[in-house]
């Protein structure tokens, strides 16, 4: 229970201490749900998907990088600096919702590849009855 207190009360003081009325973060949590609904749109689309998963993977890579360049020119865009040597407010504003929608992408070339296995199947079990019944007409 005190474990449990501990963390929200540890998550909420890092929500109020984050100003979301700056026009970076707004524009950031935008970017995120543009992000979100463009890898919702392209489900269908397995090379597409491939590619953006690539990509996704690539930017939350360089969240290192980019806490780096953050820390260092953060008074020419943030109203505070956000950006620790622990790297605690880009792994949640930036690499966790790309993570998340790599996390989506998996399931949906899971969800392909399910599909996929059990159209296979049934045409094997076609096929086969097929062939059990030209076997069964001959003799």
């Amino acid at each position: 229970r005190e474990g449990a207190s501990s963390f929200y009360e540890d998550l909420m003081g890092f929500v109020h201490a984050i100003d979301f009325g700056e026009l970076w973060i707004m524009a950031l949590l935008l970017f995120h749900v543009l992000l979100w609904f463009f890898v919702v749109a392209t489900r269908g689309h397995t090379d597409l998907q491939t590619v953006l998963f690539l990509v996704l993977l690539a930017g939350a890579y360089g969240a290192e990088r980019l806490n780096t360049l953050g820390a260092a020119h953060w008074e020419s865009f943030a109203g505070q600096n956000y950006f620790d040597k622990h790297g605690v407010f880009i792994s949640v504003l930036w690499s966790a919702p790309l993570l998340g929608n790599s996390f989506l992408i998996i399931l949906f070339a899971l969800r392909t590849t399910a599909g996929l296995l059990v159209k296979v199947k049934r045409a094997e079990l076609k096929q086969s009855r097929k062939a059990k019944g030209k076997n069964g007409k001959a003799e």
